[in-house]
């Protein structure tokens, strides 16, 4: 769904159409559960996550503008979320399988890249981070990257591209090192 038509739905929602949250919910959770649990790698955390995350949208869905990236806001919030959460229970959490009754297609899909974003937490800035993220594991495209984080397009490809040569050579090196 169009960040457009997102946004017609908030306005439908403060309007007192509560069947509009609903959409919004079903069309964007997959991708923000594997968003947070791309961080977090525990079904339950992710889902503690992944509510707190929409309390918030719902607390802050009067701020939504038609140029704001409704979408772009979710991963951000979960992301925030999630790293706070680590933070917290100085902790990396993580399940040994994610059990997928009543998984949509997007957590069906999900492979378990948990060696590699160890690494690029190490190596990587937040932002370009989340790029990747956005791109390898949600599989957005880099316009749709762009779109969501309110960035210019080859700024995404470059973070990406830059990012990928940071996280091959700190892999480079950490075999070498075993």
């Amino acid at each position: 769904m169009k960040d457009i038509e997102l946004y017609k739905l908030c306005q439908r929602f403060i309007a007192g159409d509560k069947t509009a949250f609903n959409e919004i919910y079903s069309d964007t959770k997959g991708k923000i559960f594997a968003n947070i649990y791309s961080y977090l790698k525990s079904k339950e955390a992710t889902e503690d996550i992944l509510s707190d995350t929409y309390i918030k949208f719902i607390k802050n869905i009067g701020d939504m503008t038609p140029d704001r990236s409704i979408l772009g806001y979710l991963y951000t919030t979960s992301r925030n979320l999630s790293l706070n959460y680590i933070e917290k229970n100085k902790r990396y959490v993580e399940d040994p399988e994610l059990p997928l009754e009543n998984a949509s297609i997007e957590e069906e899909d999900y492979v378990d890249h948990s060696e590699i974003i160890r690494v690029m937490k190490e190596v990587l800035t937040p932002d370009v981070f989340n790029v990747i993220i956005l791109r390898l594991i949600n599989g957005l495209e880099y316009k749709e990257i762009a779109e969501t984080l309110g960035r210019n397009e080859n700024t995404v490809r470059w973070q990406y591209n830059e990012g990928l040569k940071k996280v091959r050579e700190a892999l480079t090196n950490e075999k070498l090192r075993k």
